[in-house]
């Protein structure tokens, strides 16, 4: 599903493992870079992977939903905040992709796959997932 999601995609499944799961081996690791990212809700601060945050533009290894949103094309932006603001309100898996502008003013595609874990036993509410851009890292005129 993932390989022929237009920036701007999204989908969210209700607390659905089997989604996330097969939307992570849509990626096929020969072609996509995919780094782990991590969001306590109870801060909204995000934790990156070095590539990631450096694609985005972001200050290693986190950064706040506002950074990270920013750096998402303007058009992009509303897919993702909807599918972040639905995953913080019960538990679900979801993944979207869009355009992401680098310092470089470039943009690069960049996917997500996430999973919101919600009222855990722990009390630790999460956001979690991978970021996955390609390997060879094409950067597309803006």
């Amino acid at each position: 599903m993932l390989r022929f999601m237009t920036p701007g995609c999204g989908a969210i499944r209700p607390g659905h493992l089997a989604a996330h799961d097969n939307w992570i081996r849509s990626l096929d690791e020969g072609t996509y870079l995919m780094e782990a990212w991590r969001c306590d809700l109870a801060t909204g601060i995000f934790q990156l992977g070095e590539q990631t945050a450096a694609l985005l533009g972001t200050s290693p290894p986190s950064c706040g939903v506002i950074d990270l949103v920013r750096a998402y094309d303007r058009k992009d932006r509303p897919t993702v905040l909807n599918i972040l603001e639905q995953a913080t309100a019960s538990s679900s898996s979801f993944c979207f992709t869009a355009m992401v502008r680098a310092p470089t003013s470039q943009a690069a595609q960049l996917f997500c796959v996430g999973q919101s874990v919600l009222n855990a036993p722990d009390g630790v509410d999460v956001l979690q997932g991978i970021f996955a851009f390609p390997r060879e890292r094409v950067m597309l005129c803006a």
